[in-house]
């Protein structure tokens, strides 16, 4: 199969205005971005990762040097070989798909979610995030971008995670069919009735929450996006709630690369 141009303006025009001019390479259920740039150089660097990040790190004989095309082919192709059989299936099993969204193009950065199908007992899904520079071809980390310490960061997060949990345990409350659930998801959610709030892992403390982890996050012209999942079981993966928590660029001391986006979003507030 060949590979889609997403809508995007001319190459000059999508530099001239700090933009990346994005297009998809497609084969089978495998979509992933790639992009031009007026320095080829950086275009080179950050296709090189995006294809790391959505093919490298899903799959194990896959030719990295190969081009957007090939590397898809292949991840194809281990999907569906049969090794015990010797030949290829019309279905695939382990990772057997992909696709992408633009959450952020502009002001030299650009910022993508994944997601991720898998194929086993079940089928399954994971995403993924990744904002690169678009001046030098390389991945930002939260430091890069946000001035707020983040100790302070993770404990705004510990408390947005506990209200959300307030809220959606007491949503499902509501509705008599989840009654026999109830006290099994306060325990998943490690949730602490009395103080309304989960309760974290920290140093001696195993029976509770995983910690908050601040490595993946992505950008969108308004604000800043935060992840936190339970990864609850499958047979119950209806409960997760969302996973998504979302911090306005005036709640937050953007600096360096983000400070221009978040200047455009309205905010005033400098790092």
């Amino acid at each position: 199969m060949g590979f889609a141009l997403l809508g995007a303006p001319a190459r000059a025009q999508a530099v001239a205005a700090g933009r990346a001019q994005v297009y998809g390479v497609t084969e089978a259920d495998f979509t992933v971005p790639q992009v031009k740039l007026a320095d080829a150089a950086v275009a080179r660097r950050i296709n090189r990762t995006l294809l790391r990040l959505i093919v490298g790190a899903q799959t194990d004989n896959v030719d990295s040097l190969g081009t957007a095309q090939q590397q898809l082919h292949q991840a194809d192709r281990e999907s569906r070989y049969d090794a015990e059989a010797k030949v290829l299936r019309r279905y695939g099993q382990g990772f057997v798909g992909a696709e992408y969204k633009i959450l952020l193009n502009q002001h030299f950065l650009l910022s993508f979610a994944f997601n991720f199908e898998y194929l086993g007992a079940y089928p399954s899904q994971s995403t993924q995030h990744a904002t690169f520079d678009l001046r030098t071809g390389r991945q930002l980390r939260l430091a890069n971008l946000i001035a707020d310490a983040p100790a302070q960061l993770t404990l705004r997060m510990q408390g947005a995670i506990s209200r959300r949990i307030g809220e959606h345990l007491g949503q499902l409350a509501a509705d008599p069919t989840n009654k026999d659930e109830m006290t099994y998801l306060a325990e998943r959610f490690h949730w602490r009735a009395d103080a309304r709030r989960v309760v974290f892992e920290t140093n001696g403390r195993t029976e509770a929450a995983a910690a908050v982890g601040l490595d993946e996050f992505a950008l969108t012209p308004q604000a800043l996006l935060l992840f936190y999942r339970f990864d609850l079981p499958h047979v119950i993966q209806n409960f997760e709630p969302d996973d998504t928590y979302r911090f306005p660029y005036a709640r937050v001391r953007p600096r360096g690369p983000l400070v221009p986006v978040a200047n455009a979003a309205g905010t005033s507030k400098k790092p």
